[in-house]
């Protein structure tokens, strides 16, 4: 794969960056010490921008699309964009976003299914989709730092998708990967700046070898499913892609482990943004079944081509 942006790649995540550190993304602690903090103005800053078009453009594609969802998802707010940004390209152009997935339980509750427009359901011989009415959807509670609701009836007007099951699904795993991706780095970040500031026995946390070596242990494993991520959104391929995820997935237990080990109690506490990265990373990790599924469906796609 390249692993230099084009012009117009680089152009295009350059003013992610500047967006992504501008008004709408400060960490805040929420009313009722609410688990989530969505943004509505970096909501629309990207949807009147059309930044969740950027798959449809051909100097841009799905690769521009992946380094955007990460990027996002590395903030202590949320918003809609995996799917708004992968899987808009396969969805008629009257769905609009915000986007929900259902991948196989529709009784099962669903990320931003309260705020979605739009519910995908995907299946294993067909995709389908619909525009969701207003009672549609159930709001649940949730630890998992996501808005989350579960359906209370089938949609009406459920519309089959044309397109072939598999390819969408692949878009998905991609989808799913590049925000876990973005999410453990959310994480490691917050937890880098903890270890140097905090002090223990006269000198920073992030001065001790072993938390050193820990940490760079877990950046590591974040940087390299990022660029598996990469790879996969590059050729839709759907051994890359469910590489990636199943890795990202598969490192997750122990990257989050150790990143409450050296935030300690205030780790714990929701004054701090890490359980925000933490608990979605918590929910991605079971994305499309989990590390095992995903692993399998890379090695039974290897054993069939060869």
């Amino acid at each position: 794969m390249r692993f230099e942006p084009n012009e117009d790649q680089a152009t295009f995540l350059s003013v992610v960056d500047q967006i992504a550190s501008g008004d709408g993304t400060e960490w805040t602690v929420q009313p009722d010490w609410g688990r989530y903090q969505g943004s509505a103005t970096l909501d629309a800053t990207l949807e009147e921008g059309g930044f969740f078009d950027c798959a449809l453009e051909d100097t841009l594609g799905p690769v521009a699309g992946v380094a955007m969802i990460y990027r996002l998802a590395r903030l202590p707010v949320i918003l809609e964009v995996a799917a708004s940004t992968l899987l808009r390209p396969y969805l008629p152009e009257d769905l609009p976003r915000p986007i929900a997935v259902i991948e196989d339980n529709p009784a099962s509750a669903i990320r931003f299914l309260p705020l979605a427009k739009t519910v995908v359901i995907l299946g294993p011989e067909k995709a389908q989709a619909a525009i969701l009415a207003e009672n549609d959807v159930r709001p649940v509670d949730s630890l998992f730092a996501y808005p989350m609701g579960t359906l209370a009836h089938r949609p009406k007007d459920l519309r089959s998708l044309e397109v072939d099951p598999r390819k969408i699904l692949d878009s998905w795993r991609i989808a799913n990967a590049a925000e876990l991706a973005g999410v453990l780095k959310g994480g490691c970040d917050a937890v880098l700046e903890h270890v140097r500031e905090r002090r223990q026995f006269g000198q920073a946390l992030g001065s001790f070898q072993g938390i050193q070596h820990r940490l760079a242990a877990s950046a590591i494993r974040i940087e390299a499913g990022y660029w598996m991520t990469l790879k996969a959104s590059q050729g839709m391929d759907e051994t890359d892609a469910s590489l990636a995820l199943g890795y990202l997935q598969n490192a997750t237990t122990s990257v989050v482990y150790d990143f409450h080990q050296f935030m300690g109690a205030m780790g714990l506490t929701l004054e701090h943004p890490l359980h925000r990265w933490t608990y979605r990373a918590r929910l991605l990790k079971s994305a499309l079944g989990g590390a095992n599924a995903s692993l399998r469906a890379a090695a039974n796609r290897r054993w069939r081509v060869a």
